[in-house]
């Protein structure tokens, strides 16, 4: 048998003496110049110093990861700030079809169901173009009746912030707990996993909502996201062109103020049971409707009484 060795000289650092070899034609002060550009071995780094700049990545890279197991952003706010990412092309697909067949909406979330396992949408597209065509009601009411930059930037804080987002959030949140309570079939409670209230973070809530419900609390945002829109068609842009004549002290101003309120809050209402209608593990869904027989009781007595809504919201925007 043939022993084969394979031990190597080792590699030691280049001096000035490979590169000018022995007996080699060479001023004085040449040699002295490429001997002072060649590192000493004082200058070669160390293999402690080494192991030192590696030990200190490796506790960065263990800081960050722990920083981002404990706070993890959503992949709905990730997407805000990545543009390619967002699908404006869906959003407006949805908002058309919303105007005239909002069944055709809900019906698509069985595709996205299917593809992603999940009934909330988890692209912000739609809730950034409804803000921003609330922002340019806003401005464009602030010049005809809250002139000033303050007056605008307020009209612009209430109508984005206070009454699409905050009250949505609000309206979302209530609209889970009923559907929780109320509307999920008795299977899917069971299928769902509900802690101990002993164990739980929140034993007070836990007697009256599940935290780990299959129904998806964005999901009851998308819903109000979805109704929100012909808020925005009739209040804020509609109503724009007409309230000259809505502030008209006459019986015609009262009816027709009155009419396009009962109409946008009855469409919101019908929108909304739209989308949790179109959820297979929901029933009794219908009783959503019932809020539209209160306006239309609440629109008879304003509308004898002659109280115009629309005055009366105008002047407490504008006052």
């Amino acid at each position: 048998m043939v022993m084969r060795t394979d031990n190597k000289a080792p590699i030691l650092p280049i001096t000035s003496d490979d590169i000018i070899p022995d007996g080699s034609s060479i001023s004085n002060f040449d040699r002295l110049s490429i001997a002072s550009s060649m590192p000493s071995q004082n200058t070669l780094p160390s293999l402690s110093t080494y192991a030192q700049r590696q030990s200190h990545r490796s506790r960065i890279k263990k800081i960050r990861d722990n920083f981002n197991s404990r706070i993890k952003i959503p992949k709905y706010f990730k997407r805000i700030f990545i543009f390619n990412s967002l699908d404006f092309e869906t959003a407006f697909w949805e908002m058309m079809n919303l105007i005239y067949n909002p069944k055709r909406v809900y019906k698509s979330l069985y595709y996205q169901k299917q593809t992603k396992n999940k009934w909330a949408r988890d692209d912000p597209s739609f809730v950034l173009i409804l803000c921003f065509f609330l922002t340019l009601s806003a401005i464009f009411w602030g010049i005809m009746y809250a002139p000033g930059f303050f007056g605008i930037l307020k009209l612009i804080l209430y109508m984005v912030i206070v009454d699409f987002l905050f009250f949505g959030l609000i309206i979302a949140t209530i609209g889970w707990i009923i559907a929780n309570k109320f509307f999920l079939l008795p299977e899917a409670k069971s299928s769902t996993f509900i802690r101990d209230s002993n164990d739980s973070l929140f034993p007070f809530f836990n007697k009256f909502i599940s935290f780990d419900s299959i129904l998806e609390w964005s999901y009851c945002f998308d819903v109000h996201c979805n109704a929100y829109l012909i808020i925005w068609i009739s209040l804020y842009l509609i109503q724009f062109f007409l309230i000259p004549l809505l502030r008209l002290n006459n019986i015609i101003s009262t009816v027709l103020g009155n009419t396009l309120y009962l109409i946008a809050l009855s469409y919101y209402s019908l929108i909304t049971f739209y989308g949790y209608n179109a959820l297979p593990f929901l029933y009794r869904t219908e009783y959503l409707l019932l809020p539209i027989i209160g306006f239309v009781i609440i629109w008879l007595i304003l509308t004898l009484s002659g109280v115009n809504i629309a005055t009366v919201l105008s002047n407490a925007y504008f006052s």
